[in-house]
């Protein structure tokens, strides 16, 4: 199976201060990959620097086997989208209207909207739960609305692969759960970076460890995920347990 997406030897920087330091990683197609770490771990700051809002200092990224430096951003909207935390959007926009910005890759110069772009683009706000919110502002949308309203333009661009920068904040559990199990259902090669473990126990192929702008581990979420990779991670004592039911490991955090 071949790699979709692929860091090598990536460093990034904030000035000064340097931010990723050295980090290979690599997404195989059709695969949901997770990234775990506490908050400024550097998580956002290379996925940032994979979806090209983030220069880098050097290192070498790759979509579908391309170098991200020689793929003009059109083509590359058709291979990755890209779903951030919603914390503010300042502009007065109907859900419609944001989710068929959608389309915007497949279009030329002031080419109008088509049948095909507006059936997707319904479909897509039907698949996150909005049916009926098409004509509602975005600004007078909760968190969570609105953080549904960026995975359906993110449903409606159709790319092959799909980065999501904690795309759970905001929602209540079951929007957590429904729509963590729809970008599963898609198929699509997907990278992920997770606050709940419990998720990447329930939804990620393999899972990279990420702390201090360094990868400390990588493979299988249910043979690395270890009370001991916890503690290194978060500096929190827990245990990992297995479901008799279901046969998944889980994570429960200990008071002491």
């Amino acid at each position: 199976m071949s790699k979709f997406i692929e860091v090598k030897d990536l460093h990034v920087s904030y000035g000064d201060t340097k931010i990723i330091k050295g980090i290979d990683l690599s997404v195989k197609e059709n695969k949901f990959v997770g990234i775990l770490g506490p908050n400024g771990s550097g998580k956002s700051t290379l996925l940032k620097a994979i979806y090209r809002v983030n220069p880098y200092d050097s290192g070498e990224i790759f979509i579908d086997n391309k170098n991200i430096k020689d793929i003009p951003l059109k083509e590359n909207a058709k291979l990755l989208s890209v779903v951030q935390q919603v914390d503010d959007i300042p502009f007065d926009f109907s859900v419609y209207d944001m989710v068929i910005m959608g389309r915007t890759p497949y279009k030329k110069f002031m080419e109008r909207d088509n049948l095909e772009d507006v059936r997707i683009t319904k479909e897509a706000i039907e698949k996150v739960g909005l049916k009926g919110y098409e004509d509602r502002s975005i600004q007078n949308l909760s968190g969570g609305e609105r953080q549904r309203v960026v995975l359906a333009r993110a449903f409606a661009q159709k790319s092959k692969a799909m980065i999501l920068d904690e795309p759970t904040n905001h929602l209540d559990i079951n929007y957590q759960l429904s729509l963590m199990r729809l970008v599963k259902s898609l198929n699509c090669t997907c990278l992920c970076a997770l606050h709940d473990i419990n998720m990447a126990f329930m939804f990620c192929d393999e899972v990279y460890a990420m702390k201090d702008g360094k990868i400390i581990d990588k493979g299988d979420p249910d043979e690395i995920v270890t009370k001991e990779l916890i503690l290194e991670l978060y500096d929190v004592k827990s245990k990992v347990v297995r479901d008799e039911e279901t046969n998944r490991k889980y994570v429960l955090f200990l008071d002491e």
